[in-house]
């Protein structure tokens, strides 16, 4: 089943077009990498399917093709189950670790984030809930954040900040998760732990679409992989498959080398 599909998909900045003609598929249970050049448009589409900016012309489908999220707001796309992680960091710096993950939990909660935060009467039980989920997204990643749970966010680590991104977006119950270079400043140990954290959330039955630079990540991880170059497509298949097309090759090294 096609959780995710854009037909036509297409964005102009006044006289830039960032993506054009895009037509991609996520199925139910996939990992699918999506490679390519700064500049590319990978973050632009990222942005098109969550609403953060409106898409020119073109079709995003969500749930097998029930639901049209061109024209929706942001929160409305969220709600239908998509969330994300940034490329720079965007977290609450000087909130806790986990009211970090009790923010992402809005969107499931009835009593409001603000009630949940000050603790009113009307909100204790929901927020014992809140509380014990969001724990168990911290417990997702070991002992990586749940005994830094009262810290901070400011305190964790470069990586240990990327995990709790992730765990911030799991809140929002997603059926689909963007993960916007989540690999990005991590050494080599943080990368493999990093990989079989996706993985463990890909068996929790939450289906990925990951932008990631590291072609280690993309390969270890990754069912399929597309490749933009100026907005357009211009591979799709296994990492091998892409990795030896020569519009790939052309697209990272040059023409010469595309056409060697």
């Amino acid at each position: 089943m096609a959780l995710l599909e854009t037909e036509g998909l297409t964005k102009d900045f006044g006289g830039l077009r960032a993506v054009q003609d895009l037509a991609l598929r996520v199925d139910e249970g996939e990992i699918v990498g999506l490679i390519g050049p700064n500049g590319s448009g990978k973050t632009t589409l990222f942005n098109l399917i969550t609403g953060l900016h409106p898409a020119t012309a073109g079709r995003i489908r969500f749930d097998d093709g029930r639901r049209e999220l061109v024209g929706l707001a942001p929160h409305r796309i969220t709600a239908l189950g998509i969330a994300r992680t940034f490329q720079n960091q965007r977290l609450f710096n000087h909130m806790t670790v986990l009211e970090n993950v009790l923010v992402g939990l809005h969107c499931r909660t009835r009593s409001g984030i603000a009630s949940i935060l000050l603790g009113t009467r009307r909100s204790l039980e929901e927020r014992r809930r809140a509380e014990a989920r969001a724990g168990g997204l911290l417990s997702l990643f070991g002992d990586r954040l749940l005994p830094r749970a009262s810290r901070p966010a400011w305190t964790l680590s470069y990586a240990n900040r990327r995990r709790l991104e992730i765990a911030r977006a799991l809140a929002a119950e997603p059926r689909l998760l963007l993960l916007d270079e989540p690999a990005a400043g991590m050494n080599p140990t943080e990368t493999r732990e990093l990989m079989r954290d996706i993985k463990r959330i890909r068996e929790r039955g939450v289906t990925i679409l990951v932008i990631e630079h590291d072609m280690g990540v993309v390969r270890g991880i990754c069912d399929r992989v597309a490749a933009l170059d100026h907005g357009t497509k211009i591979a799709e298949g296994s990492f091998e498959e892409v990795r030896r097309s020569p519009a790939v090759l052309e697209a990272y090294l040059g023409r010469q080398a595309g056409r060697a």
